[in-house]
């Protein structure tokens, strides 16, 4: 059995709804699953920033400059960075079951074991 076949069959024992062959994916659900994931995360990354901005301040209003300089050059190498492993549900129809689903692909669906079907059969 080559690897192309091990995946196939490691899939078949998954069942999840990622490789069935009922499965419609919802890509704008899934678009916005990932812009609010995005804002989610920016707003966190622009909170530290402003919060380490703060910090910069009050070292410099405080005559510590060393201290000042070290914080400032930390927010100026900050750089936002969205990271989309924290979007991984996934979203589509189910054609067989006739309703709404949503997975993480790669993970055990035992919900799915009477209805799934390998998209390659």
């Amino acid at each position: 059995m080559d690897k192309q076949q091990s995946a196939i069959e490691l899939q078949k024992i998954d069942c999840n709804c990622n490789n069935c062959k009922h499965l419609d994916r919802d890509i704008e659900r899934f678009k916005k699953s990932l812009e609010f994931h995005y804002k989610l995360q920016l707003d966190e990354f622009e909170k530290r920033k402003k919060k380490l901005s703060n910090v910069v301040d009050a070292f410099y209003k405080s005559q510590e400059f060393d201290k000042g300089i070290t914080a400032e050059n930390q927010l100026n190498k900050m750089k936002f960075q969205f990271d989309k492993k924290s979007a991984t549900i996934n979203y589509g129809q189910c054609n067989r079951l006739g309703k709404a689903v949503s997975f993480i692909p790669d993970v055990l669906q035992l919900d799915t074991q009477k209805c799934f079907e390998h998209r390659s059969t």
